[in-house]
């Protein structure tokens, strides 16, 4: 066996290092076989032998976005009824009443940044009023 190796120009003595290659070998084999062993010892559970529960009330899944309600509702309003909310005159809820027709209900306060004429400091004006629960079923 060669017990030096050419690194670059200077040549090591790799005759130190055996020790150390025999100590990595071993613990690598050591890992191995532990995990070989705990495979074979704790195989994976199924869904139906999932951890018992410990008492803990189940919660139910989310599955929509609760309505948020204010004082005038972006979504079935007229135009009389959104220029209720301050800033807001005739042809910005002419903006508002296109843009629902258009793209479909407002769902969140930001959705109305994309009306022409509703900036930033408008929305933050008007968050609070707004209702965004949409007209009410038949």
């Amino acid at each position: 066996m060669v017990d030096e190796v050419l690194l670059g120009y200077k040549s090591v003595n790799t005759k130190g290092l055996k020790p150390l290659r025999k100590l990595i070998f071993g613990l690598c084999a050591a890992s191995l076989a532990c995990v070989i062993l705990g495979a074979a010892l704790h195989p994976p559970r199924r869904e139906a032998e999932a951890l018992p529960s410990r008492g803990l009330p189940q919660l139910p899944a989310v599955t929509a976005i609760p309505p948020q309600r204010g004082w005038v509702d972006v979504n079935g309003g007229d135009a009389e009824e959104l220029t209720a909310l301050p800033g807001v005159g005739e042809t910005l809820a002419a903006y508002l009443i296109l843009e629902r027709e258009a793209h479909g209900p407002f769902y969140y306060p930001e959705d109305l940044l994309s009306v022409k004429g509703i900036g930033e400091k408008k929305l933050e004006a008007i968050r609070d009023m707004l209702d965004l629960s949409g007209p009410e079923p038949d």
